[in-house]
């Protein structure tokens, strides 16, 4: 079975470009542009892996972990 990776980060090149590197590699990939649009993801998807990016417009990578933590300790 196929990892399946979330990609969370605010600059859309960057995003993009990791995502298709995991892609090409034989992983499962979604990716968010935001934390709190990765929130919503993770509620009602599993993810095996998060790839974060730390500093993002509104809700830092950091402050996503701890989101994600209250949601599911």
């Amino acid at each position: 079975m196929k990892a399946n990776i979330l990609v969370v980060d605010d600059e859309p090149v960057a995003r993009q470009s990791l995502s298709d590197i995991l892609k090409l590699e034989g992983y499962l990939v979604t990716s968010a542009p935001n934390g709190q649009a990765a929130v919503e993801y993770v509620r009602t998807h599993p993810v095996d892996l998060m790839i974060v990016d730390l500093r993002m417009p509104g809700m830092d990578g950091l402050s996503f972990l701890e989101a994600l933590k209250a949601q599911r300790p």
